[in-house]
């Protein structure tokens, strides 16, 4: 059986065409074998490479961190704090996220999904540099304890429906694109409400994925001291028989309701049947932007591909310049506005999916502008 560095090494073989120099490190290679123990290395370096795509992506993943958090409006709406190492589980990062004081309806209400994940891709990114960083120093493999706190969360069907939809679909493609990041899920302050909603997701995760999950009893303040050191924990656990949590840290505001602008022009419309797929093509010029708006009464795939020719037809082996989401949870609340500049030139394809659908269509309706010579790249 080859060992781990033989391994590692097929697997970079396999998929060094599309690896940049900071990613490319031993470890990150490593957590997608472990990701996926029992398939072959064929089957995992597809995996990875649709990731390093996305990387590849206009979102430019290598470079995102060097960006300040607070870049992004939603930013101050969704914090997430990185306290400090475990110093009980070696070479383990915690980070705390006041889940239940995060307006999440809010959020949902008045952002897009695509920039929902624009602005929470800095924390996953910021949170693999730091992974990475450890590694370096120590020469071990290293990874992420999330501690989701859930005081605050409230009951109500909208949440409940929230939770198994939306939430679900994101937390899917995080994982989908950061194979073993996070070694452990760690919720305190579980309400009791939500033990119905949590027997209904855990089916459908994957088994690995269920094992990283750990729900804290009501005397979580005492338990979780087996997992971190109690002082990098945030001040406000505190009670009358604990005071040696020491983390000052705030609690997010409140969204506000945005003004969500209806667009000026009529909007084009186009069903895409279940199981099928829809592409809109342009040969496009270096420099180029393509403004879009896109709205949809159900879930539906989207991303926007540079390919070689027109016979191309395999979405997952095209080179996105707009990521590529195989499901975006419709229907949407809000639409999906962006610009994508393209870096070269050559034939793009717009490209819609409702393959995940057995029986219903979906309606599309979009507004799509192509400038020219835009922007020098």
């Amino acid at each position: 059986m080859p060992s781990e560095k033989e391994r590692v090494a097929e697997l970079r073989s396999l998929v060094s065409p599309y690896l940049t120099s900071y990613y490319d490190t031993h470890f990150n290679l490593l957590r997608w074998i472990q990701a996926y123990p029992g398939a072959s290395i064929d089957q995992v370096a597809n995996r990875l490479r649709q990731h390093l795509l996305f990387r590849a992506s206009d979102w430019k993943l290598d470079s995102m961190v060097e960006k300040e958090r607070g870049y992004h409006p939603l930013h101050s709406f969704w914090p997430l704090h990185e306290v400090g190492m475990s110093g009980v589980i070696p070479n383990t990062i915690v980070v705390v996220e006041q889940s239940g004081y995060v307006d999440h309806l809010g959020i949902h209400e008045n952002f897009s999904h695509t920039e929902i994940f624009k602005a929470k891709l800095h924390d996953v990114e910021a949170m693999l540099a730091a992974v990475m960083k450890v590694e370096k120093e120590t020469g071990e493999q290293a990874s992420v304890m999330m501690v989701v706190d859930c005081e605050g969360f409230a009951y109500t069907k909208k949440l409940v429906d929230f939770m198994m939809g939306p939430m679900m679909s994101r937390g899917e493609f995080l994982l989908q694109h950061y194979a073993e990041l996070v070694s452990h899920i760690i919720f305190v302050n579980f309400p009791s409400w939500a033990t119905v909603a949590w027997k209904m997701i855990t089916p459908l995760l994957p088994e690995r994925t269920r094992e990283k999950f750990r729900i804290l009893s009501s005397n979580w303040r005492d338990e979780i001291t087996s997992l971190m050191d109690p002082s990098i924990g945030p001040s406000f656990w505190n009670d009358e028989k604990h005071k040696e949590f020491k983390t000052t840290m705030a609690r997010p505001p409140k969204v506000p309701r945005l003004e969500i602008k209806s667009p000026s022009e009529k909007l084009d419309k186009l069903h895409v049947k279940a199981g099928k797929e829809h592409w809109i093509e342009y040969y496009l010029e270096k420099g180029d932007a393509v403004d879009f708006h896109i709205m949809g009464n159900s879930s539906f795939g989207f991303s926007i591909v540079r390919v070689d020719g027109e016979e191309e037809n395999d979405v997952f082996a095209m080179r996105p310049v707009f990521p590529l989401f195989a499901s975006l949870h419709g229907p949407l609340k809000v639409p999906i506005e962006d610009r994508v500049v393209v870096p070269e030139s050559g034939l793009y394809k717009m490209w819609f999916s409702n393959l995940r659908a057995w029986f219903s269509s979906v309606a599309i309706h979009h507004s799509i502008k192509v400038h020219k010579n835009q922007i020098t790249v």
